[in-house]
């Protein structure tokens, strides 16, 4: 099979109180065989299932319009319309992708989504919201926390780390996990990571990998098993979107329940830390 990439851009930038508008384009694609043990420069066609289907975004229609659009935006650091070709082919069979998928960037804050460009300036504004958030640094070893979606977003990012089919750190009979259910879902169609498949060829769906704290599947490849989830020239399992099933309680219940709890609004960066006992003399 082969597949390529195409990527053509119209770019915004600002430099102090001068914008400037260009292009950018970058492609890449490559051609390899799935075999016994991996994928490979040569070998036999395989084709997957469930086997991917071609699609065109709707807003791709409005890509003649992307420079247009941009000279009337007024506000922003830098932002770009990108619209994205994928395409992969095998000897009798072929699945295309189109999308156009927009990156913001305006005062440190950002954004990006497929969609319409037209939707842009509605992002801006919202960038342009005033928090009122001032962070205070507090240090603790552990304790309860109660986390706003922005954190939540680095755990969810960390337990996916763990749910990877080719070295899971969570197991199928992992117990103490809290009662949450969780996914990994490509197909959110306003999102910046919209598939609808993956780098193997595999058609996406959501996929459940846990349930009401229970593991139940990985993210994973077709050489690795539990596929929908091939990233990359030489695929490797990775999510697309980490989606937290919402739960009934209120944030004023949280805090009720949760007496002396550390409220967390937002986040800059998030790592998995490991502890070791070790026995000294």
């Amino acid at each position: 099979m082969k597949i390529s990439v195409h990527q053509e851009s119209i770019i915004k930038e600002r430099k102090g109180s001068n914008s400037l508008i260009y292009t950018k384009r970058a492609e890449w694609s490559v051609t390899r065989y799935l075999s016994d043990s991996g994928w490979n420069s040569s070998g036999k066609d395989q084709k997957p299932e469930p086997l991917c289907g071609s699609f065109i975004h709707p807003s791709v229609a409005k890509w003649e319009r992307a420079r247009e659009i941009l000279e009337g935006i007024q506000s922003g650091d830098r932002i770009e319309i990108r619209k994205v070709r994928r395409e992969i082919v095998w000897d009798d069979y072929s699945c295309l992708e189109e999308k156009i998928v927009n990156y913001i960037k305006s005062d440190d804050r950002e954004f990006a989504f497929t969609g319409d460009p037209m939707d842009i300036p509605s992002v801006l504004e919202f960038l342009k919201e005033e928090t009122g958030f001032k962070p205070t640094p507090t240090f603790v070893e552990k304790g309860r926390m109660i986390l706003d979606p922005e954190a939540t977003s680095h755990l969810l990012r960390a337990l996916m780390f763990m749910l990877r089919a080719d070295s899971p750190l969570l197991n199928k009979d992992e117990r103490g996990l809290p009662e949450i259910t969780v996914y990994d879902d490509p197909l959110i169609t306003y999102s910046h990571a919209y598939y609808t498949f993956d780098d193997e060829g595999v058609k996406t769906e959501r996929k459940e990998l846990i349930g009401n704290g229970e593991v139940l599947n990985y993210l994973g490849t077709l050489y690795t098993g539990s596929p929908g989830n091939g990233r990359g020239m030489y695929p490797q399992p990775d999510f697309f979107n980490a989606v937290l099933k919402p739960g009934d309680w209120k944030f004023r219940e949280l805090m009720e329940e949760s007496r002396n709890a550390f409220v967390v609004l937002g986040a800059t960066r998030s790592e998995i830390v490991k502890k070791k006992c070790e026995d000294k003399a």
